[in-house]
């Protein structure tokens, strides 16, 4: 969830037609594609894997203290209270329950971004003798505390949308508290591109959850799911979450998006550091009617933008956001994996082939079976196991083609990992997870959250 930051000239939009071009505008030329990579993790306590308060003296704030000191990152605070860090292009910035998040500089390619999450790693656990107590680990749910004993990050935009959500979805708070994820941001070249893709990931997104599914424990012990953080998602707030079916279909433009943004209820809108909730009004009537004295802005339109949480979405670019948070060395994998499918057309295209026997019925039924299933669901009759490899072996080719003179060598070697550990052992990361488990009558806390630790 995106952090505001603020300071822009707040331009007004005096209709729907000051925002026909806001999509083609972000387009960039191919040879300008870059690729970012965001990633969830959480702090939790090193002997009981309970998650870290966001106060206290060795709480989350006080780690985003030291973080500021020793890497020169600037602060950003709401109320007086960190809530995020800023080093040039880098962001540091905290989800509702304290989850960690990096939102890293984009790249040209999966190298630099593999470079940039051993940084992000490394800063962080320098900080050991700081904290002692504390550690740092890669999973798609906090493994032992539940909702309830998660403290709130005192976010303002979090006490609002926490407000809104709490009756839209039974399992709004456990998304907001307990969950975690990989998410890959694309730059597209054009509308077609940029629409191409997102049918693309929408229409692989339950397949890939499943290829990556890693949360399979929470509360202290299994939860009887494979990726409880989909079936999590899967029960927030459907008016801004899951598959928007709209966009599975082909011919779908910049102006379809953009109906369905001014259509969907907003959270909040910031004048002069205040934030002022908006009872749910659309974006559309908040345009033509304004509220109270207020009138809608660029900037009011780009927060908005921000907190639809679909599967994939555009912003200012595209981003894939279907995935449970990873080990280490599979992060690079999985942005390695989205590169090679999206960002050559033909191999778009392909991808579309393999999954266009299936209907609508098929695409829904698959994405509520993914989290107890995983790669054992079939999408219409076709295991999913089969269609995960076929991408695999597609995104690694395309990848091939994507070499450039700066940088030849192939970003496929980082889908070897999901060949070698999970393609060929027929084991998702969660069923993984759940064999080493109960190969001991009892697994301590302290195993667990070593065995999860990003090292």
């Amino acid at each position: 969830m995106s952090t505001f930051i603020g300071g822009k000239a707040q331009i007004r939009l005096e209709s729907e037609a000051s925002l026909a071009h806001y999509f083609q505008d972000h387009a960039k030329a191919k040879s300008r594609q870059l690729v970012g990579l965001e990633l969830e993790i959480f702090g939790v306590h090193a002997r009981t894997g309970r998650a870290l308060p966001y106060s206290g003296p060795a709480g989350i704030e006080s780690v985003l203290k030291v973080l500021a000191q020793r890497f020169e990152y600037e602060s950003v605070s709401d109320n007086g209270h960190i809530i995020a860090l800023q080093r040039r292009d880098a962001m540091i910035s905290l989800e509702p329950g304290g989850q960690v998040e990096l939102s890293a500089p984009p790249a040209a390619n999966v190298f630099e971004i593999e470079g940039q999450i051993r940084r992000f790693f490394s800063e962080l656990s320098s900080l050991k003798n700081d904290f002692p107590e504390n550690a740092w680990i890669a999973f798609g749910i906090q493994p032992f505390s539940l909702r309830e004993e998660i403290e709130w990050v005192p976010k303002t935009r979090y006490k609002i949308m926490a407000e809104h959500m709490s009756s839209r979805g039974s399992l709004s708070h456990d998304m907001m508290k307990c969950t975690a994820t990989n998410q890959v941001n694309f730059d597209y070249q054009d509308e077609e591109d940029a629409m191409e893709s997102l049918r693309v990931a929408l229409s692989i997104t339950s397949i890939v959850t499943a290829l990556f599914a890693n949360s399979p424990f929470s509360g202290g012990a299994p939860n009887g799911f494979l990726t409880r953080r989909l079936e999590i998602w899967n029960h927030t707030d459907p008016a801004r979450t899951g598959i928007p079916v709209r966009f599975l279909e082909p011919g779908k433009t910049f102006r379809d998006y953009l109906d369905t943004m001014l259509e969907m209820p907003m959270f909040f809108i910031v004048r002069d550091g205040s934030w002022i909730p908006m009872q749910g009004r659309t974006f559309r009537n908040f345009l033509k009617s304004g509220y109270e004295s207020w009138h809608a802005t660029l900037e009011d339109f780009e927060l908005h933008l921000s907190t639809s949480f679909p599967e994939a979405r555009i912003k200012q670019y595209l981003e894939v956001r279907g995935m449970d948070c990873q080990s280490p060395p599979l992060i690079p994998a999985v942005a390695a994996f989205w590169k090679g499918l999206l960002y050559r057309r033909e191999t778009k295209r392909e991808a579309l082939k393999l999954v266009e026997f299936a209907t609508l019925e098929d695409r829904m039924k698959l994405h509520q079976e993914v989290p107890r299933l995983g790669l054992a669901a079939k999408l219409g009759g076709r295991p999913v196991l089969e269609l995960a490899r076929d991408l695999v072996d597609l995104s690694c080719e395309s990848l091939s083609y994507q070499t450039t003179q700066a940088e030849s060598r192939s970003e496929c070697v980082f889908l070897k990992k999901i060949r070698t550990e999970i393609i060929e052992t027929r084991q998702s990361p969660a069923e993984r997870f759940l064999a080493w488990y109960h190969e001991k009558p009892v697994r301590s806390p302290a195993e667990i959250v070593d065995r999860l630790s990003i090292g």
